[in-house]
């Protein structure tokens, strides 16, 4: 029998409906959501987000091996201990990035200093068991984390700051976990140095389920010789939460929050996933769960509101619900307790825990240094997109003592010849400007785009440092049709498989749950071919995503199942079947070449015939300069081959190319152009 794990649960919680099962016959009952209605709240993903870290790295560390890990470590700090041992107090460097879509500072979640002011207030109050705050407590068990925080005085660079880095991506739409990884990825300070916070307008699990927030859970020292510190899991390594859910209102009421998460709890909540706290019930709903630590009595699942004083979800285990602990899922109001386990996990993990460790010895709460004339760099509106034209916005930021009036900026995006930028007007001291350059047009696949400072006000920039920005950006893959066909081959239990597919709004295109009748929607037959033709829109962008509710994909282990999307040419879109809990994959239709001639572009240079099976002709006409060169791309963005452009009907054999969506570009003279053809 298949088991259920926790992150599938949540996920179709968070997409689609919540679950009831029943372990021995395997049926279920379900509550949909249809689309439209209010996202759903929960207050943290850090569980389902270690799923994900998992997924896209099997060598990170297990909870069973980092809890065996821990273990070992707090044995040997009690060991070590005496009497006179007291703990110093460390203090961890913070740097609150507010990704915001243009809004003036202080307005929605571009959210004003004095408001992330609070939430380090609160942090420093709840982690020292401050007394005369809402951070102490006087229950026996209660302890001070001996942790403090302070905002940053000094960047990856060695310069001046006062830890806050605002980010206009030029979006207020909520951000998908995965999507927000990306933007991470592309905006975090040193890990080592740092403990990275990303306070965003909203987040959610496939467009339904409301975050509060989530943390990444630390790992273990040594994985069996294995270096999981590095890659993926480092980039992305810190806290997000939604704006609302930031800061304090008592402390500072100016600002937004949201109701009963108003007090800056989610932050200390976070924070403690951050360094190695598991949530009070043990992450499943019965009274056997454990969150590692003795002093917090066996809960049976999350607590939400203020229980009264005394509440027992398991009466026979000993203790009351510590439903004030931070680790729970209760109102702001309610919250103020660590404990001295909880507090012997978090000192362990700082003494071990790969950047974790690092913070301790950190300078990031030094004042930096000051230059006369130094100008820095950030790059805005470079995420994956549908879109084969972007438009990259340069943000020049005043670091230095002078005020800026001229900048000289260089940019290039992929291998492209340099282009220059020759900004003037006055910025004072601290002030940033947003500068917009030409659009920029590109093939499916990874691109990079620089843009470097090369003097500010008519001299050398004194800081070079800081001048150069570098960021990856992804163009998805495009495909010409107006119309897909939806291909699935069910395994044995084809009631656990549910799939959906939304276009760039959010909205269901089409699904194999019957929205208005949700609760009669007909189950898959086991193992039955199905196959569904789903009309689609030009210049639109859609995403396809499979769940499976065992968490156990649709192959191989109970049955050969899979699936498929083609266009009605029959041109191959994504297909699969061998996921684990979900699966998903975005695509566009037609926006690289519009909804004119697939085959014409200005200069009339065409390919034929179009689509081909064995040879595609570039066609260029008499009157136009040839082109130099050629490159032809998968729809992955990936170079298959390139060549010279000899004569005006050039050949190009594609009998060995794989049955597809392709790309040419062709270069010279300056410019490029971009062609796309079908090989079938």
């Amino acid at each position: 029998m298949k088991k259920t794990t926790i992150k599938a649960c949540m996920l179709i919680a968070a997409g689609l409906l919540t679950l009831g099962m029943n372990a021995q016959n395997k049926t279920k009952t379900a509550t949909i959501k249809k689309p439209g209605e209010p996202k759903e709240f929960v207050k943290c993903a850090t569980v389902e987000y270690e799923a994900l870290l998992h997924k896209n790295n099997s060598n990170r560390a297990t909870t069973d091996r980092f809890e065996n890990w821990i273990a070992s470590k707090i044995e040997a700090r009690r060991t070590q201990r005496t009497a006179q041992n007291v703990n110093d107090v460390v203090t961890i460097p913070v740097v609150v990035h507010v990704i915001h879509n243009g809004d003036a500072i202080g307005v929605n979640e571009n959210i004003s200093e004095g408001q992330i002011q609070s939430q380090i207030t609160v942090l420093n109050q709840d982690y020292s068991r401050e007394a005369g705050t809402r951070g102490f407590n006087d229950n026996p068990v209660g302890a001070s984390m001996d942790i403090a925080f302070c905002m940053a005085q000094r960047d990856p660079y060695g310069l001046a700051s006062n830890g806050i880095v605002r980010h206009n991506i030029g979006s207020d739409r909520p951000w998908d976990m995965e999507e927000l990884e990306l933007v991470k990825a592309q905006t975090q300070w040193d890990p080592e140095k740092y403990l990275n916070i990303w306070v965003v307008n909203q987040i959610v699990i496939s467009g339904i389920y409301e975050l509060a927030g989530y943390a990444q859970f630390p790992t273990d020292s040594s994985l069996d010789g294995l270096d999981e510190g590095t890659g993926t899991a480092a980039e992305t390594d810190g806290v997000a939460l939604g704006y609302l859910y930031f800061g304090s209102e008592e402390i500072y009421p100016a600002g937004s929050y949201s109701e009963n998460r108003n007090l800056g709890r989610a932050a200390s909540h976070e924070i403690g996933h951050f360094f190695g706290l598991r949530h009070i019930w043990g992450d499943e709903d019965n009274c056997t769960a454990d969150d590692y630590c003795a002093d917090t009595p066996i809960a049976r699942t999350a607590n939400s509101g203020c229980p009264d004083a005394g509440f027992d979800s398991c009466t026979a285990r000993p203790g009351t619900d510590m439903f004030q602990n931070y680790m729970d899922y209760t109102d702001d109001a309610c919250q103020n307790i660590f404990t001295a386990n909880q507090k012997e996990r978090m000192q362990a993990v700082l003494a071990n825990s790969p950047r974790r460790l690092s913070l301790i010895t950190s300078n990031g709460c030094v004042p930096g240094e000051t230059f006369d004339n130094d100008g820095s760099l950030n790059l805005q509106g470079l995420t994956s997109t549908c879109s084969n034209t972007i438009s990259p916005a340069i943000e020049l930021t005043n670091t230095g003592n002078n005020t800026l009036t001229s900048a000289i900026i260089d940019y290039a995006a992929d291998n492209d010849a340099i282009a220059t930028y020759n900004w003037t007007g006055s910025l004072a001291s601290g002030e940033t400007t947003s500068i917009a350059v030409p659009q920029l047009t590109f093939t499916p696949g990874t691109h990079t785009f620089t843009a470097s400072i090369t003097s500010v006000n008519g001299t050398d920039d004194q800081a070079p440092s800081n001048n150069t920005k570098t960021q990856n950006f992804t163009i998805l893959p495009s495909f010409n049709t107006s119309e897909i066909v939806f291909t699935i081959r069910t395994d044995e239990y084809a009631e656990e498989t549910i799939w959906y597919i939304t276009n760039s709004a959010g909205d269901f295109v089409a699904s194999n749950i019957n929205f208005e009748d949700p609760q009669n929607s007909e189950p898959y037959e086991n193992e039955t071919t199905y196959t569904q033709s789903i009309d689609v829109e030009n210049n639109e962008c859609y995403t396809f995503t499979i769940l499976d509710l065992e968490a156990d994909g649709i192959c191989c282990e109970y049955g050969n199942g899979y699936y498929n999307i083609k266009t009605a040419d029959d041109v191959l879109i994504t297909s699969g079947g061998a996921y684990a809990d979900q699966e998903s994959f975005t695509f566009s239709v037609n926006t690289i070449l519009g909804t004119g001639n697939k085959n014409a572009v200005k200069s009339g240079i065409k390919l034929y015939p179009n689509p081909s099976h064995n040879v595609i002709n570039i066609a260029v006409p008499q009157a136009t300069t040839l082109p130099d060169a050629y490159t032809v791309y998968n729809n992955l963005g990936q170079i298959v081959s390139t060549g010279k452009v000899n004569s005006n009907n050039q050949e190009l054999n594609i009998s060995g190319y794989a049955n597809g969506v392709y790309f040419i570009k062709l270069s010279g003279s300056g410019t490029t152009q971009t062609l796309q053809f079908i090989k079938y």
